[in-house]
């Protein structure tokens, strides 16, 4: 019997997820936590062999993967939006496996069952991020921090019909109907990255830009 930890904060995904693991002859769930502090004392107790993880947790979740292996346990992390950059985070980090929280169920079960008998989940395709030329990169990045065009024009020194124009552009780029949808296309494609509180954690300017 493999015994599961679930550690994840959305409720209902961990709920719907427990359901599964528990109707598998071979898969038990060992315990369900909704926070990494909540997690600890359940990896304590020794009675875990797989924990899955969501990446996106308040203060990080690979930020147990420590505890994790410390219990003798194998983690395989999950995300709502898997991209290649946090998936190589999470296997330097040790965990034995990267997937995408839309993963059908079997996937999953497929994939803890991977891990529990020593291998590794094959890791979530990236999504693939448009290219933006340095002036969009900055907009997006004015757009992230939920600024209106009026104040990124006065703060790129652009006019307010060239910053409409990147916007335009912006939108075509990422398939998005609105500037909100713009800016949460671009942080499922790795462009735009939020710290927990929400703020922007990392610059929207393409890689390689100076």
């Amino acid at each position: 019997m493999v015994r599961v930890l679930l550690v994840d904060d959305h409720r209902s995904f961990t709920d719907l997820l427990a359901l599964g693991l528990s109707a598998e002859p071979d898969l038990s769930v060992a315990g369900v936590a909704h926070s990494v502090a909540d997690a600890r004392p359940l990896l304590a107790g020794g009675a875990v062999d797989v924990v899955l993880l969501d990446v996106r947790l308040p203060g990080g979740g690979l930020t147990l993967l420590p505890d994790v292996h410390e219990a003798g346990a194998r983690a395989l992390v999950l995300t709502a939006h898997p991209r290649a950059a946090p998936a190589r985070e999470a296997e330097i980090a040790g965990a034995a496996g990267f997937l995408g929280k839309d993963t059908p169920l079997a996937g999953i079960l497929a994939a803890v069952r991977t891990v529990a008998a020593g291998g590794t989940a094959p890791a979530a395709p990236a999504a693939d991020a448009p290219h933006l030329t340095p002036r969009e990169a900055d907009v997006l990045a004015g757009l992230a921090h939920g600024r209106d065009v009026t104040r990124i024009a006065g703060q790129l020194g652009l006019s307010l019909h060239t910053v409409r124009d990147h916007v335009r552009a912006l939108l075509g780029k990422l398939g998005a109907r609105s500037q909100l949808e713009a800016v949460v296309e671009a942080e499922r494609v790795g462009l735009v990255a939020f710290d927990p509180e929400g703020e922007p954690a990392a610059p929207a300017r393409p890689p390689g830009l100076p």
